[in-house]
């Protein structure tokens, strides 16, 4: 009934992944220590009302960073198509997505330069 669209394969696809997956893991442990040093920061310094909105933020950032690995390693869904698509426009979502969840700049510095090695080449 539907079809689903041909995987876009691109010529320097090795590349592409591995800066897409190391993206994705560096957002993941800065995330994470962020989650582990904010435990032990104490309330003087970011007021009670601030904790929970910081810990939510963060929370998000990880769900973010879970989908660039899964971006990067192409996992396909039980219906044979990609859970999260492997296009140069991901790329640049993924990459603002980072930055604005506090995932740090190198993850984002790296997504875009997938960004443009994918985009060049969809040109």
């Amino acid at each position: 009934m539907f079809k689903l669209a041909r995987r876009k394969h691109y010529k320097n696809e090795t590349i592409l992944k591995l800066l897409v997956v190391l993206a994705g893991v560096l957002a993941l442990v800065t995330q994470l220590f962020a989650l582990l040093n904010y435990a032990y920061i104490p309330t003087i310094i970011y007021p009670t009302w601030y904790g929970g909105y910081r810990i939510i933020y963060l929370i998000i950032g990880l769900i973010i960073s879970v989908f660039i690995i899964l971006c990067g390693l192409r996992k396909e869904s039980s219906g044979g198509g990609e859970i999260v698509p492997f296009h140069w426009v991901t790329f640049l979502i993924f990459a603002i997505l980072v930055v604005v969840f506090g995932g740090g700049l190198l993850p984002c510095l790296l997504l875009v330069i997938a960004f443009l090695i994918a985009l060049i080449e969809d040109l």
